[in-house]
């Protein structure tokens, strides 16, 4: 971490280790290496002005190891819906997943036995027929994702090589308690070893970024971050861009019409353009049986269009803590995504990245103000833009706006 130095005014001083992950276990403030080695690094993002930091996100994985994996051609990222622990929740994932334009299921802590209290990840409970649920899957192009907690990773190795000739896709792995050099190790060593058997990982809890996906881009996202499982405010949610994920993907597990948000829904919608997420988790804590009625839903097809990696992306407008904009570019589409803190406001987003000719824009924003912010409607509307048109972006408190352009 860094921290300022007391009497040093605009010194920094950075600390290899001054607590553990989760604030328990011994903190181990030196290590023993075999030489050669490299040392552990900090790097200090900085950018002319809010927005640019966002812009600048890369830095991070610029300075890791090179990629490693001389075949990427298996790792996709993509889209998961969470089931509920029993066979029929599998398969209705599966369908939704279809329905819905999203390319991974997975089955939480809990599909083995307590998490806690069951070091056994080889075996399904009995709801669950995990053999029926990943043909079904993989017959429908659909990727299963297991999670496993770490007290049932004493052998990754041969867990990891039973997953892959089940046909399961990816590894959640949970209550990763980063924070020393030996747990670093271990978080290296899971990664790699998943990516013998070519398995996506994605790794939870108090887990640091700091790079390692491009050596092995398997290692597709992290946590690390206080996401939507704590309903955060919409301050907190407007300050991820310009922290935490500089430092790399993170998994915030995003919630549409969920009641427990401190946000509208448009601030839920815009977090997939706005956040980096190449595994990004739809619709925590709901049932495919919720979205039956689309019609209720209106950002729906939002959701089933956005993709979770780029071919190009912009930070329009950013104020740690207040708002941030950002539009990224897939193929000749821009999905634009705004979200304000609990303060209502409008941004005025010129859309001069816009190439020649006409665009249709399919704005998602905040309807009337609810007695509480979910309760605020998604209103859809259309407009044809061009380069020179400026975009005013109305957010309600706590809101957000998401915004298609497609070329006419």
């Amino acid at each position: 971490m860094l921290g300022s130095v007391p009497g040093q005014p605009g010194a920094l001083a950075a600390f290899l280790m001054e607590h553990t992950a989760r604030g328990s276990g011994p903190v181990a403030p030196r290590t023993t290496v075999a030489t050669p080695f490299a040392t552990p690094w900090r790097a200090v993002v900085i950018g002319s002005t809010h927005a640019e930091l966002v812009d600048n996100a890369e830095l991070v994985l610029n300075l890791a190891p090179a990629g490693a994996l001389a075949d990427t051609s298996w790792i996709r990222p993509g889209k998961v819906f969470r089931c509920e622990l029993s066979t029929a929740a599998g398969l209705a994932g599966v369908d939704f997943a279809v329905a819905r334009g999203l390319q991974y299921v997975e089955y939480d802590a809990g599909w083995y036995g307590p998490e806690f209290t069951t070091t056994d990840a080889t075996t399904p409970i009995a709801a669950i027929d995990l053999p029926s649920v990943i043909a079904h899957a993989t017959g429908q192009g659909i990727g299963v994702f297991l999670y496993v907690n770490r007290l049932a990773l004493t052998d990754a190795d041969a867990l990891f090589a039973l997953y892959k000739s089940w046909g399961v896709a990816g590894i959640k792995l949970g209550f990763i308690n980063d924070g020393t050099q030996a747990m670093t190790d271990q978080i290296t060593d899971w990664a790699e070893t998943a990516a013998r058997y070519e398995l996506l990982i994605d790794m939870h809890d108090d887990v640091r970024p700091f790079g390692y996906e491009r050596a092995y881009p398997n290692y597709i996202s992290l946590e690390g971050v206080r996401g939507n499982e704590q309903f955060p405010t919409a301050t907190h949610n407007v300050t991820l861009p310009f922290a935490r994920n500089i430092g790399g993907p993170m998994d915030y597990t995003i919630c549409y019409g969920q009641s427990r948000n401190k946000t509208t829904n448009a601030h839920q919608m815009a977090m997939a353009a706005v956040y980096y997420q190449p595994l990004n988790f739809l619709y925590w804590y709901d049932k495919p049986s919720k979205y039956a009625a689309t019609a209720n839903w209106p950002g729906l097809p939002w959701f089933d269009a956005v993709p979770t990696t780029w071919d190009e992306s912009r930070t329009l407008a950013g104020s740690i803590g207040e708002y941030v904009a950002v539009a990224r570019r897939d193929g000749s589409t821009w999905y634009l995504g705004a979200m304000t803190d609990e303060t209502a406001r409008t941004l005025s987003l010129p859309l001069s990245f816009l190439g020649d000719g006409t665009y249709t824009a399919t704005v998602y924003a905040d309807g009337t103000p609810g007695t509480s912010p979910f309760r605020t409607p998604v209103v859809v509307s259309t407009r044809t833009v061009t380069s020179a048109t400026t975009l005013e972006v109305a957010m309600a408190a706590a809101g957000g706006q998401a915004v298609v352009l497609t070329p006419s």
